[in-house]
């Protein structure tokens, strides 16, 4: 698959102008761990608009598969 595909498979999957973390995990197909992308959020390394919500946190749609198909590699 390449990037854009990627991109366009997770937006139209998701289906909501925001997502979870855990619903962003269920996008990636089970290639990324929600505690894994809570962890790189934290690093600094994760999509760079995060909305936060009490003690949860999610992911403007487009910004998570953007962010998502830029880690994959050889894409």
């Amino acid at each position: 698959m390449k990037r854009a595909e990627i991109i366009t498979d997770i937006i139209s999957r998701a289906n909501a102008p925001l997502i979870s973390r855990k619903e962003a995990a269920k996008l990636t197909g089970g290639l990324m761990a929600e505690k894994t992308i809570a962890n790189l959020d934290c690093l600094g390394e994760g999509p760079s608009e995060k909305i936060r919500i009490g003690k949860r946190v999610g992911y403007p749609t487009a910004i998570f598969a953007e962010w998502f198909a830029g880690q994959s590699k050889g894409i």
